[in-house]
């Protein structure tokens, strides 16, 4: 007798267990339920979904060129004195929109400063910088900057250059001349390597070298000097 009811309390065990693991599984928060086509999801299970990688922001770029134009990009950083006229440096800004001031300063292989451009510009946006400078001056603080100090992008220039904002492989970037040619630079043959600060904003961006080999000129003036 003892044994017949223990044979009938495991088929009643065994009865229960399925709604038993239903009622658990519905209650557990950690069971994950496979998507089916019957419920609006995939055919197969989906237990995370993984998202590719962001891409880090590009950072603003410097090159130099002997010709104004955003076709000579390359990595050359080494001219001489006695060949280069003008030195033109480029800028790119990739992302950037709105109203800006980049500045560039030149220092000496030294360390002293050479000389500081300014430089104003748009990208994005049509306005004319002639009627707005006022109102930059005003917003410029402790002092504005000195006017010769700045140049407008966004304008026709001379010389050659039609605009100083430029493309370069599909980013803004801006130009600023280095005269070289019949300056202080070829009279005292400033040679070595010349360290440049770009500042957007008033904010170091970049910074960046290059160098400048000297001129033959000089030792073949002492040359016949000594004879």
């Amino acid at each position: 007798m003892g044994r017949t009811r223990l044979v009938v309390q495991i088929f009643a065990a065994l009865c229960l267990l399925p709604f038993v693991s239903k009622e658990a599984a519905a209650q557990s928060p950690r069971v994950l339920v496979a998507p089916s086509p019957e419920n609006g999801g995939l055919s197969t299970p989906t237990r995370f979904r993984t998202w590719p990688p962001q891409g880090k922001p590009r950072r603003a770029e410097i090159f130099f060129c002997e010709t104004p134009d955003t076709t000579c990009r390359t990595t050359q950083d080494v001219f001489s004195i006695a060949e280069l006229r003008d030195l033109y440096v480029f800028i790119v800004w990739p992302g950037l929109t709105g109203q800006h001031v980049q500045t560039t300063e030149f220092y000496l292989p030294d360390d002293s400063i050479y000389s500081t451009k300014k430089t104003q510009f748009i990208v994005g946006g049509v306005a004319a910088f002639s009627a707005m400078a006022p109102a930059y001056q005003n917003e410029v603080s402790p002092l504005p900057p000195a006017r010769h100090l700045m140049a407008d992008a966004n304008r026709i220039h001379t010389h050659g250059i039609p605009s100083l904002l430029m493309k370069s492989r599909g980013d803004s970037s801006i130009l600023t001349v280095l005269p070289v040619g019949g300056t202080y630079i070829t009279q005292r043959n400033l040679s070595g390597t010349w360290h440049v600060r770009v500042l957007l904003d008033d904010r170091l961006a970049l910074e960046s070298t290059f160098t400048l080999t000297p001129s033959s000129e000089p030792a073949k003036v002492e040359s016949g000097a000594a004879r």
